[in-house]
């Protein structure tokens, strides 16, 4: 009878340090899987950047931000990024997904298309699939394919540097420019 008991106990034992070796197996999954989660989520969010002046100098609206603080940045679905240059709308960024850093980058990707809200600009739209924006000056890059657009004319290319600000617009390999007659 104490043979059985001793065994019973093994048992018990046993089943005991099999659970808890189990369980300290799961709980690092379970940790690491909160720790992957944004410390808040917005919806429908806009977000108002202002000069030093107090005028309007960008703004971003979006479906959905998640915001990670640990990681250090704030993930936007269909962001529509504005910048503002002297009071006037003057491009306005829209993608699918987008992530702003500390630094003041903002990653685009899918489906980015860059529109000129001034009706003089030489440029009326860039298309491309991603693009880093630097918001303090302007500054965009792509490693991608793209297409530039304006009155009368598109460009097609792969990689792109541009400054938004003086609307100067450097393709890195240029494939084609097709010319179209407005007047008909």
């Amino acid at each position: 009878m104490i043979k059985q008991f001793l065994w019973w106990l093994l048992v018990a034992v046993g089943a005991a340090v099999m659970f808890s070796l189990l369980m300290q197996q799961q709980e690092p999954q379970v940790q690491q899987a909160q720790e992957n989660q944004p410390d808040f989520i917005a919806t429908n969010m806009t977000r108002f950047v202002y000069d030093q002046e107090g005028h309007l100098s960008d703004l971003i609206r979006a479906q959905r931000m998640e915001h990670f603080e640990r990681f250090g940045f704030i993930q936007f679905e269909y962001p529509i990024y504005t910048l503002y240059q002297q009071k006037a709308a003057m491009w306005q960024v829209t993608s699918e997904q987008a992530v702003l850093y500390p630094d003041d980058k903002l990653i685009l990707e899918r489906r980015v298309e860059l529109r000129s809200m001034s009706p003089d600009s030489l440029f009326t739209r860039i298309e491309t699939p991603a693009v880093e924006l630097l918001l303090a000056d302007n500054q965009l890059q792509s490693t991608e394919q793209v297409r530039i657009f304006g009155h009368g004319f598109q460009i097609s290319g792969k990689g792109m540097q541009a400054d938004l600000n003086q609307q100067l617009i450097e393709l890195k390999q240029h494939t084609k420019t097709v010319y179209y007659n407005e007047d008909n």
